[in-house]
């Protein structure tokens, strides 16, 4: 019986059918573009570390062993040479969608959150190109409305064209003074819902996951942008603050995606490994890359 998580791990070329899928998106232009910290782009390699070395096979909490899990790991999507971000974010596009055309789910190891404008059009595309629903955890909701493909555009973008529903998308861990009157308002005319950081703090995370989750339907993403945890969970984001999640809701939140057959995508993203101090950010990552397969296999168990 295998003990450690990195002993299920296979090249997807070894494991042409498998119950979840690694894809790392080694990216940052996007929230260079924003005026953010540059250094994104090593997060795979780093969330890969971690999750080789560190993790078991048994959650004690939820009593599941992982041990039957199937996970292919299909590599990074480089970005083209010389740098095109346009084409870069195509080939996520493509890389994405081909893969859950193979795979019933893709996990993204990011990577800026921009990303997710590409990998959100490539479960639209995988879908039959129907409005997908889904739940970004993140201190910042963006969805500002420029040309360009920065950090903080890809939800105003992927609304206002038509992947998502407006009905079926939720942010959550939004902070209290990092987001705009006209984001949140537009948000509003969007149709979604906005759970401020404040709300999880009272009242717990699972409350809102579970809602979230039926609100989202299928086919549905989970984007975990970690600068919605604390700066002292995790300082090694584009964008810290003082204020955010705890660790356990931040697992808590990836177990509840895990749970549902309906998220077919998730994400975690925003991880910068530049400034991390003592691993303890990737590992976080790794931590709720764990967390959601620990609630898949609970799934596929049921």
């Amino acid at each position: 019986m295998p003990t450690f998580l990195r002993e299920l791990i296979r090249p997807a070329a070894e494991l042409p059918e498998a119950d979840v899928c690694l894809l790392g998106l080694p990216l940052d232009h996007g929230t260079v573009l924003e005026g953010g910290r540059a250094g994104a782009v090593g997060a795979p390699a780093a969330i890969r570390r971690e999750l080789r070395r560190y993790h078991k096979t048994y959650n004690l909490e939820h009593h599941v062993s992982l041990d039957h899990l199937r996970i292919a790991d299909a590599g990074d999507v480089p970005g083209p040479q010389p740098y095109n971000h346009a084409a870069h974010h195509q080939r996520i596009r493509e890389r994405v969608g081909e893969l859950l055309q193979q795979y019933p789910r893709v996990v993204i190891l990011g990577g800026s959150h921009d990303g997710t404008y590409a990998t959100v059009r490539g479960l639209f595309d995988a879908s039959g190109q129907r409005p997908v629903g889904g739940i970004n955890l993140d201190a910042h909701a963006d969805v500002k409305d420029r040309a360009d493909l920065g950090s903080g555009t890809p939800y105003g973008k992927l609304l206002r064209e038509g992947f998502v529903a407006g009905s079926r998308f939720t942010e959550i861990g939004l902070h209290s003074n990092l987001n705009t009157w006209d984001d949140i308002n537009f948000l509003n005319q969007q149709d979604a819902t906005i759970v401020p950081l404040s709300h999880v703090q009272s009242d717990g995370m699972p409350l809102y996951m579970e809602r979230a989750l039926r609100r989202a339907l299928a086919p549905a993403f989970v984007s975990f942008d970690i600068d919605a945890v604390a700066q002292a969970f995790a300082p090694a984001v584009s964008a810290p603050s003082s204020d955010g999640l705890t660790p356990r809701q931040a697992v808590e939140a990836a177990f509840a995606a895990g749970t549902h057959a309906s998220v077919r995508l998730f994400e975690v993203v925003e991880f910068n490994p530049v400034y991390d101090r003592d691993f303890m950010t990737a590992r976080l990552a790794a931590t709720i890359v764990t967390a959601y397969l620990t609630g898949l296999a609970a799934q596929l168990r049921a």
